[in-house]
């Protein structure tokens, strides 16, 4: 294999790594706002238009939470390399470290491997956090115009 190739597979990961890292973030924020607008709305949930803020932030705050902390999917844990807790967790340490000298013994094994934990990440985890986020938004969005039309009528 060539030494582009492991480069390009490298960087992938290190950007893999990256937008996971950066959907935890907006995970955060949206956990943050959702979390200020809901305890503000919790004291006039008389009102229909707080009553509906209060709903839909709860939700977003459930949602981002969940993407969040979001666990690996444990019926990949075939799918996961040398890289990743999952692949190695049951494991001693002599077979992680034979496991580990198999795979530095030629180019093409790190790349594998390599390739295994950016399916990973991007299946299980990446996919996942996406999913969630985008709904948390889209709650969040909905219950915000909700809450301010429902307070003219």
């Amino acid at each position: 294999m060539e030494q582009n190739a492991l480069n390009f597979l490298r960087d992938s990961f290190v950007h893999h790594r990256s937008l996971r890292s950066s959907l935890d973030q907006k995970s955060s924020f949206l956990v943050g706002v959702s979390g200020i607008i809901f305890g503000l709305s919790v004291g006039h949930l008389d009102e229909i238009h707080f009553l509906v803020l209060a709903i839909t932030c709860f939700l977003t705050v459930l949602l981002s939470i969940s993407a969040t902390f979001l666990p690996f999917r444990r019926h990949a844990k075939e799918k996961f390399g040398s890289m990743c807790w999952l692949g190695f967790s049951d494991r001693s340490f002599n077979q992680y470290k034979d496991e580990l000298d198999e795979v530095f013994a030629s180019d093409e094994k790190m790349a594998e491997e390599y390739m295994k934990e950016i399916y990973s990440l991007a299946n299980y985890s990446i996919k996942l956090k996406v999913k969630y986020l985008k709904w948390a938004s889209i709650i969040l969005i909905i219950g915000l115009f909700a809450g301010f039309i429902s307070s003219f009528i």
